[in-house]
């Protein structure tokens, strides 16, 4: 597993992530998550709510690439890893929290806890930093 450092957590905490999965046949999306946050130094988190493109690519390849950048710094990092999908306990009750203070009238799909195994610095041309 790699390990996220402080640069990565404030980036992360601070910028907005895009969240690239692919269906079983390859075909790719990205999608952005506001609720994407740092659980701890070996894991992301965001909040799946609608269970739209992004909850069903990774219900058959939970294979995940997390890309946030820093515009102004031109700096950012790819966290690539494999999602996991919390339905209870204290993960599930922030994505309940967020649902309900965005007034979606369905229960969240689930967190999704990223397990981190590869990062890429972004603005030193995608080189593998972990």
């Amino acid at each position: 597993m790699a390990k996220l450092n402080e640069e990565m957590k404030a980036l992360i905490a601070n910028q907005q992530a895009f969240i690239a999965t692919a269906s079983s046949d390859g075909t790719p999306n990205i999608s952005t998550k506001g609720s994407t946050h740092v659980l701890d130094d070996e894991h992301i988190v965001f909040y799946e709510l609608s269970g739209g493109r992004t909850w069903s690519n990774l219900q058959s390849n939970p294979r995940v690439a997390i890309a946030v950048v820093d515009r102004s710094k031109m700096q950012g990092y790819r966290f690539v890893g494999k999602a996991e999908f919390v339905t209870s306990g204290d993960l599930y009750e922030g994505a309940k929290k967020l649902a309900d203070m965005l007034k979606i009238p369905a229960p969240p799909k689930a967190a999704v806890k990223v397990t981190v195994e590869e990062i890429y610095n972004l603005g030193k041309g995608g080189m593998k930093v972990a």
